[in-house]
């Protein structure tokens, strides 16, 4: 278990913000599968939930089975982010996160994101105002911050102790400068370094957790309370679950059946479907089969019919076809490498092919 402030969370295997892909559909998918103590939204534009535009309003949506929900933040010293921050609470956030790794250029060129980390005295006094905006109702800011712009100018240490101090109650550390993006190897002794620099809240590391193993070695070497998965939940959202299982228990269990799978490449298309459109599972879907199809062996005849596909109906009759494939095959961990016998043409009847149990 972890606290944030007030709020406890059943883990501490944190899902990330990613742009782009954690929206609710996957989130609650991650929350089925397990393992999951706090989701966060996509990084939110604060003027854009200010003025409810349709698309912040879609990626700032939550259910009730989406709980402890989390919503990320970004702006700058000039921005609305406080008034943000009360209306995230106001739409249902249990913790708010403020963005200060982010370093995409068009978050970082509207002064948010990563760029809050040059200006470490502005960042903190923009840190204290969002916390005095909703300390009423006693909801917790926590913050996402990388190490530095570059080597040459590593803060987040120092600027963490001061988040704390601000009162924060959360960091979550990303191992990698703004210029490194994503490449490289995650640092951990810069990790433990912010570990070690804050007093008493929890720190999160974040940076190449992709399995249970890693998470321990990111725990074990840095001291820190928990961990943050980011693009390995995206082809795989059932390993945060192994992962908290392995941190909780010594043994992360043994690895999904080919038709686990399977079942949960079909539960995230009608999540999909129960809150947003036909046209967004297709696209979703088109695009995630290959991410998934890498932990499941010899499926590349899934994985075409997946993306050509013109209906959500086709989708589920497919994922329901390889189940069955999958069974005949002794439910494997992976699809052995054999012959795969051809799909049969779509048939119509899409809705009522994906209604079916």
């Amino acid at each position: 278990m972890l606290r944030i402030g007030p709020v406890t969370l059943r883990h501490r295997v944190l899902l990330a913000p990613v742009a782009g892909y954690t929206d609710l559909p996957f989130r609650r998918l991650c929350r089925e599968l397990g393992g999951v103590g706090l989701a966060s939204t996509d990084l939110l534009n604060c003027r854009s939930v200010l003025m409810e535009r349709p698309k912040a309003l879609v990626l700032a949506s939550t259910h009730p089975a989406d709980s402890p929900f989390c919503m990320q933040l970004y702006g700058s010293a000039d921005d609305p982010l406080p008034d943000a921050a009360r209306w995230a609470v106001d739409h249902g956030a249990a913790v708010i996160d403020i963005n200060m790794g982010c370093p995409v250029d068009k978050v970082c060129k509207k002064n948010g994101g990563s760029l809050l980390l040059c200006e470490p005295d502005a960042t903190v006094r923009l840190a204290e105002r969002v916390v005095a905006a909703v300390a009423g109702g006693g909801t917790p800011v926590t913050a996402k911050l990388r190490l530095g712009w570059n080597r040459d100018r590593i803060v987040a240490p120092a600027l963490a102790r001061r988040l704390e101090e601000a009162g924060i109650r959360l960091v979550t550390i990303h191992g990698r400068t703004t210029d490194q993006y994503f490449r490289g190897e995650a640092d951990l002794d810069g990790i433990a370094a912010v570990k070690a620099a804050v007093r008493e809240i929890p720190v999160i590391g974040n940076g190449d957790v992709v399995g249970p193993e890693s998470a321990v070695r990111m725990i074990e070497h840095t001291g820190v309370d928990g961990v943050m998965v980011a693009r390995a939940a995206l082809r795989a959202p059932w390993v945060l679950g192994r992962i908290a299982r392995r941190l909780e228990t010594g043994d992360a269990g043994p690895s999904l059946r080919l038709s686990e799978k399977l079942r949960a490449v079909r539960r995230h298309l009608e999540l999909i479907l129960e809150h947003q459109d036909e046209r967004a599972a297709l696209q979703c879907l088109r695009q995630r089969i290959a991410w998934y199809g890498k932990s499941m062996g010899h499926v590349k005849p899934l994985k075409e019919a997946v993306r050509t596909a013109t209906s959500a109906g086709t989708i589920a009759r497919v994922l329901d076809e390889w189940l069955t494939r999958a069974v005949e095959a002794g439910d494997p961990e992976r699809m052995p490498r054999r012959p795969v016998r051809e799909s049969p043409p779509p048939e119509p009847e899409a809705a009522r092919l994906l209604a079916q149990p």
